[in-house]
């Protein structure tokens, strides 16, 4: 039909309008949380730009449901509103009009599971590598005033920093200068037993023994960082390990939220013709961002055993299915004062 052609094009529109300004306000927000992180020493100024871009899967993954409900709600509480009776003298109920919008869906569906499967999880593993190593030491390693805290009642470090390279590196000991090791250059390089500061052409200095000891290699250990390994969705499936699971109910939360928030948008727009389109929309927007959050406060669940897992990610998307079929009763519309029905 038609109007199933329109609904759909207008839909498809409206998310990629939608994601873009959303994608655009929150990657702004990122901007700004990294670069007052830069101010401070949390993380280094050169590294913003790769951490946004690494990011900016995961905050597309984000934005997508929200912009589906979003859209919905944009389109067709304005044509239940206006043409309701044009719709239902058509035969145009709920179920024919989601079937209409298979396509839709399937292509919403399969756009958010290829981010939240696949594409999301690598590069934020990615970036939350880069910030764990910029945090641990490197962006520690500015131009300071002072002396900058390495680690607590150990060692504070004070030197330059230029890009992946450190210069003039002095490590004191607690806050006392009767011992401290100097290094003129050093990198960052990781191994197989992990991450480690090499410092070149230095010496250690130890004024209670009266010992100074020259080197041309030396090797710190960075004890406070670890790079967390990505796993695919591929090797999560071969693997079914509990944890693996509970990653996998992670990684395809926000695909199925895409689903029956879709559903559930487009039978609820339909009560704009009795509440308006503007108190529609609002409580469309309010329910679908609380279902939202409901479904991403179980990415923190502690089941221990199979059922409280999967009772932790399902239950809230078995409860809007429920309501999405109750409003489609003749006795529920009547109970909100429909006419005629």
């Amino acid at each position: 039909m038609i109007i199933s052609r329109y609904i759909s094009k207008e839909i498809i529109v409206n998310i990629c309008w939608v994601s873009l300004v959303l994608f655009g306000l929150v990657l702004l927000s990122r901007f700004n949380i990294f670069l007052s992180q830069a101010e401070v020493g949390k993380i280094s100024a050169e590294n913003i730009f790769f951490a946004l871009i690494l990011f900016s899967p995961g905050l597309l993954n984000l934005v997508l449901p929200i912009s589906v409900f979003l859209a919905i709600g944009f389109v067709l509480t304005p044509v239940f509103k206006n043409h309701d009776t044009v719709l239902t003298s058509g035969a145009m109920t709920h179920a024919r009009l989601l079937f209409s919008q298979k396509l839709v869906i399937l292509l919403v569906f399969s756009v958010s599971l290829l981010l939240s499967g696949f594409v999301s999880p690598y590069f934020t593993s990615k970036g939350e590598d880069l910030l764990d190593k910029d945090n641990s030491f490197a962006s520690k390693i500015l131009t300071p005033s002072g002396l900058v805290s390495l680690q607590a009642d150990t060692f504070n470090v004070y030197g330059n920093k230029s890009n992946d390279l450190y210069e003039d590196l002095i490590f004191i000991d607690s806050q006392s200068i009767d011992r401290f090791i100097y290094g003129n250059t050093a990198v960052i390089e990781e191994s197989e037993t992990g991450v480690s500061l090499i410092l070149n052409d230095g010496f250690f200095f130890d004024n209670e023994r009266n010992a100074i000891s020259k080197f041309n290699k030396a090797d710190i250990p960075i004890d406070d960082y670890s790079a967390q390994e990505y796993i695919s969705t591929f090797e999560l499936f071969n693997d079914l390990t509990f944890t693996n699971i509970k990653e996998l109910l992670i990684r395809f939360a926000l695909p199925i939220f895409c689903v029956i928030s879709f559903i559930f948008s487009v039978v609820f727009s339909s009560y704009s013709s009795f509440f308006g389109r503007e108190r529609t929309y609002f409580f469309l927007a309010v329910f679908n961002i609380l279902y939202l959050l409901l479904t991403l406060s179980a990415f923190e669940t502690n089941a221990v055993n199979m059922q409280s897992l999967l009772f932790d990610f399902y239950w809230m998307h078995l409860f809007v299915l429920l309501l999405t079929l109750m409003l489609t009763l003749k006795t529920v519309k009547k109970g909100f004062g429909y006419e005629g029905i």
